[in-house]
């Protein structure tokens, strides 16, 4: 993640009080947001026995529902991120938090499953996601799966953007967003704009695909159902190391 919205996370856990927006979506997505849970488990078909490690915890939405269907979780984040997690799973054995920015953290050990979830999109451009991909695929063992899920694709926006589903969607979703009031959010957290991020389209994600098969691995494209947040504009690329 770079290092602005990085920052930028870290200053919405430490100052906003809802979950679902500290996360980076709006409140009135609570409800959808916890489909997510439901999509990951099912894609990286988690089993109790497995460890897990998701990039980009946040403040642990994800990670702790996670940890009651796997045997041990670990969650990297921000400081800010870790210390309002930290408050949440005070009773929660198998919970592991590390703090900082997974660019800059060095790891040797294996988990089965790896889930970098909304996060991809926040990298500086595509040199840095195809490294920081294949950072987190040495961490996966032989025959694990690892889910760079919710991926903002503007090819995938704009053509739902140009069916009459999804002109009819704009017109209510514009409604709505006008009741959010999400600009005073971001004026009273001062937050930074980021001018310096990668912009993701088909072609950056078939070159994902070229790229991690050409080191051996599995990886396939999978869509989101359109109950999720942004179901209708984002997809998943799901990747394998094979036995």
């Amino acid at each position: 993640m770079s290092r602005s919205s990085f920052e930028n996370y870290g200053k919405k856990a430490g100052l906003l009080e809802n979950d679902t927006e500290i996360s980076g979506r709006y409140k009135m997505q609570e409800s959808a947001e916890r489909n997510i849970l439901f999509d990951v488990i099912s894609k990286l078909n988690i089993v109790g026995n497995d460890t897990l490690l998701d990039i980009g915890c946040g403040i642990g939405n994800l990670l702790i529902p996670l940890s009651f269907v796997c045997k041990q979780v670990s969650g990297i984040d921000h400081v800010s991120c870790i210390e309002r997690l930290n408050k949440r799973i005070k009773k929660i054995k198998n919970i592991e938090c590390i703090l900082g920015n997974f660019l800059d953290i060095s790891m040797d050990r294996k988990f089965d499953k790896i889930l970098c979830y909304s996060v991809l999109h926040y990298l500086t451009d595509e040199d840095e996601v195809i490294m920081f991909i294949h950072k987190a695929l040495k961490l996966l063992k032989p025959g694990g799966i690892a889910l760079f899920g919710d991926i903002p694709n503007t090819s995938l926006k704009q053509r739902f953007l140009n069916s009459k589903s999804g002109i009819e969607f704009s017109k209510k979703w514009a409604r709505v967003i006008q009741g959010e009031n999400q600009p005073k959010n971001s004026i009273k957290l001062n937050l930074v704009k980021d001018k310096a991020l990668v912009q993701f389209n088909d072609d950056l994600v078939l070159k994902i695909l070229r790229n991690t098969r050409a080191k051996g691995f599995d990886s396939s494209v999978l869509t989101q159902p359109p109950h999720l947040p942004f179901g209708y504009t984002r997809e998943d690329i799901l990747i394998k190391n094979p036995d």
